[in-house]
């Protein structure tokens, strides 16, 4: 996101969005007519910057809407793309099964130093603080002394409408929603579906038994 020290910010405040959708840009996926929501067969750049059609959407078209939206004279020069479509018996409007992903970490950054939220749990207030430079031990010959901490406060904020967040006075925000919401750089997202993760067990004997699920 564009953000680079006190000088630059090209948005005082961003919210990132818990959730994204990105069915729409996967490769050999069931992906919906923008119009009629039937299969989409074709997708067209030259539509993107259309706002008469979806604006805000993905211009993809089965080809019945296809050859409805390029038999319009100022479309008629686009060269719309076919898309590959899973071999099945696609027809009619169908019901999908979007494929989302669900931020896990923000980073942000103020000046020069990095610090970073991350959700630890299921629920919406599992988020940690981390800051890898909270304290200093020993001055400048010393160590750095990190910091994790417990940081539910921040999902209020999270969960906020985009009107209701213009309606939230910057200055007046705690200190860890405020380094978030005003200094955030980077959002990362993972798949909860397709999350990997390692139990380890170690048994009487003393060997380690290592699960990945």
């Amino acid at each position: 996101m564009p953000r680079f020290g006190k000088d630059f910010k090209m948005f005082d405040v961003i919210l990132p969005t818990l959730s994204l959708d990105i069915t729409d840009l996967l490769d050999d996926t069931l992906r919906q007519c923008s119009i009629c929501q039937a299969v989409a067969e074709w997708e067209c750049m030259q539509c993107y910057g259309d706002l008469d059609i979806t604006p805000g959407h993905l211009k993809q078209y089965c080809q019945t809407c296809n050859t409805q939206v390029h038999s319009h004279r100022k479309r008629v020069s686009h060269k719309p793309v076919k898309i590959a479509v899973p071999q099945g018996p696609w027809s009619g409007p169908m019901h999908y099964t979007r494929q989302r992903m669900s931020l896990f970490a923000v980073t942000c950054i103020e000046t020069s130093h990095y610090v970073s939220f991350v959700k630890h749990g299921p629920q919406a207030s599992d988020w940690l603080f981390f800051d890898s430079m909270a304290d200093r031990e020993g001055g400048e010959n010393g160590f750095n002394i990190p910091q994790v901490r417990a940081c539910p406060e921040v999902c209020r904020y999270l969960g906020l409408s985009e009107e209701e967040l213009s309606r939230v006075d910057a200055s007046s925000l705690r200190e860890s929603a405020r380094r978030l919401l005003c200094d955030s750089y980077m959002c990362l997202y993972h798949s909860p579906e397709l999350s990997l993760y390692k139990e380890i067990l170690n048994d009487s004997s003393g060997s380690l038994d290592v699960f990945v699920r």
